[in-house]
C-alpha cells in the first residue's frame, strides 16, 4: 500500500469527511483530496499532525509495517472492512473517555458533566 492509500484509510477509519479531517490537520479540504490521490506528497507538518492528533504510527504510514496507531488501543484490522473498524474505534473512544473521566476528581467530573449538558442544549437550540 502507498502512503496516500494509508492516508485515505486513516480518514475513513476515523469516520471523518475530508473537510473535518482537514480542520483537525490544520490544512484545506482541497489539499486532503490531493494527498489522498497522490497528487501532492504529504509534508512533514501533516505527518507530524497525524501523529500528534490521531496517534498515528509514522512507521506504519510510511512503510505499512506495524500498527496503524502508536498504542495497541486500536488493533489493525482488514482496512477494507471499515464498518467494523468504525464501530470498534468509537467503542474504544468511549471506553477511553470513561476511563479518563474516572481519573478526575469528583468536582472535575461534575464540571465536565454540566459542560457536556450545556453543549447539548446549545446544539439543540441552534438546530431549532
Amino acid at each position: 500500500m502507498s502512503i496516500n492509500n494509508n492516508f485515505l484509510n486513516i480518514r475513513k477509519i476515523l469516520g471523518l469527511n475530508q473537510t473535518e479531517f482537514a480542520e483537525k490537520l490544520e490544512t484545506s479540504q482541497n489539499l486532503i483530496s490531493k494527498y489522498e490521490k497522490g497528487q501532492v506528497e504529504l509534508p512533514f507538518k501533516i505527518i507530524n499532525n497525524l501523529n500528534k492528533v490521531f496517534n498515528i504510527n509514522i512507521n506504519w504510514l510510511l512503510t505499512n509495517t506495524g500498527n496503524m496507531f502508536r498504542t495497541n488501543e486500536t488493533p489493525k484490522k482488514d482496512i477494507n472492512d471499515t464498518s467494523n473498524l468504525l464501530v470498534e474505534n468509537k467503542s474504544l473512544f468511549k471506553d477511553e473517555l470513561l476511563n479518563d473521566i474516572q481519573k478526575l476528581s469528583q468536582k472535575r467530573q461534575e464540571y465536565y458533566y454540566h459542560r457536556i449538558k450545556a453543549d447539548l442544549i446549545e446544539d439543540e437550540l441552534k438546530s431549532d
